[in-house]
Parts: structure tokens; sequence; C-alpha cells
């Protein structure tokens, strides 16, 4: 191939790549969404793990407290000794 042929199929080629170089760069940008999603979603995740465990820390101690009540309860004779 000559050079005026070489550089006619470059000059129609141009307008594809620039439209193949936005699509990279919006698919790039697409990637990042994606993680930014990913890294939101496992916040998410880690806080409702969290507040699992709170909740089943709030549980525990409101048993034992009920449970010191009653015993003090029982020991005063206020309530009845379970049997």
């Amino acid at each position: 191939m000559d050079n005026e042929t070489i550089e006619a199929m470059r000059q129609l080629l141009e307008p594809i790549n620039l439209k193949l170089d936005k699509i990279n760069n919006r698919l790039g940008n697409v990637e990042n969404d994606i993680g930014n999603l990913d890294n939101r979603i496992s916040n998410l995740n880690n806080r409702i793990d969290n507040l699992e465990y709170q909740m089943k820390k709030g549980f525990r101690e409101t048993r034992q407290d009920i449970d010191t009540l009653v015993e003090v309860l029982e020991a005063k004779g206020i309530l009845p000794k379970a049997q």
C-alpha cells in the first residue's frame, strides 16, 4: 500500500478510534462505580453484623439484669421463689 492509501485509511479510522476511546473511558467509570458499590455493600454488611452482635449482647445483658432482679426480689420475699 502506498502512503496516500494508508493516510486515507487512518483518517477514516480516526472517528472510530475516538468513539472507542470514549467507550473505554466510560467503561472505566463504570468499573469505578462498581468498585464503589462493592465497598458500600461491604460496609453495610459490616454494619449489619455489628448491629446483630450489639443486639445479641443487649439481649444477654437484659436477661442477666432480669435474672438478678428476680433473685433480689425473691431474696427480699417480694417475689415468691420459682420452683
